[in-house]
């Protein structure tokens, strides 16, 4: 007999999300059940939790692989990488996410006595040779196609730690938005914007205006843009009306 975790699973396939009480009802079983079956399989990565449910990982999981996202607009990502230099200080904990222009900044970071804690294992590699920086990998369930760690216990990590700078990159600002592709990562980078003192959003031309499939968060959240272009005039308009500067 199929056991009650392949059938969700199964389910998620077939239906790509699915409520607690939704899954409850289709499975016989209490809400407080179903939240546990969720919890678990989250936790070894077979699905994804969402405020209220679940997502398929094959529903979510659209992004390029960290190969493919290396490659493009390179030039872009490494001149928005060596801005961002100046703004970093001694002794700060600066978490960075598993973007490739966050690849670039980890590159670039002087061998100063700081923190720097991150999901993606080329960042913690990449850092490995600098000593004055103590790295601190999150840990996680990890993901080959991204080299990086995601999930509750990456999440958890974040929670306990004092960020004084967070730096991530995404797919998309439009609308007053941050977009993402996938949701694989957008727990684990809700976590860095509520847990830092301050949030760098680095977003290179093709991202200016465009929207994708999941709003990560609004852009208000932001503290600077890393640019390497002067974006439209309605996105600085807005960047002006919410105190988020912008860095080119």
């Amino acid at each position: 007999m199929e056991s009650r975790h392949s059938l969700i699973i199964r389910y998620l396939e077939e239906f790509h999300q699915a409520s607690v009480l939704e899954l409850a009802e289709q499975f016989n079983v209490s809400v407080e059940t179903v939240r546990r079956d969720l919890n678990k399989l989250a936790a070894e990565g077979l699905l994804h939790r969402t405020h209220g449910g679940a997502v398929s990982n094959k529903q979510r999981d659209v992004g390029r692989s960290f190969h493919v996202r290396q490659r493009m607009n390179s030039n872009a990502k490494k001149m928005i990488a060596d801005n961002v230099i100046h703004h970093l200080f001694p002794e700060a904990t600066i978490a960075l996410d598993a973007s490739s222009t966050a690849w670039n900044v980890a590159q670039r970071i002087p061998n100063i006595p700081c923190k720097v804690v991150s999901s993606s294992m080329r960042i913690i590699y990449s850092l490995s040779h600098k000593p004055h920086i103590e790295t601190i990998a999150t840990g996680g369930v990890y993901v080959e196609k991204y080299n990086a760690f995601y999930g509750p216990l990456s999440e958890q990590l974040l929670s306990r730690l004092k960020i004084d700078i967070a730096i991530i990159s995404c797919t998309g600002v439009a609308d007053g938005a941050i977009w993402e592709s996938n949701e694989v990562n957008i727990a684990f980078k809700r976590k860095l914007l509520a847990n830092s003192k301050q949030v760098f959003l680095l977003v290179d031309h093709s991202k200016l205006e465009r929207k994708d499939r999941f709003k990560m968060a609004d852009l208000s959240e932001v503290d600077k843009l890393f640019v390497n272009q002067l974006p439209p005039k309605t996105l600085q308009n807005y960047c002006a009306q919410n105190s988020i500067e912008i860095v080119l």
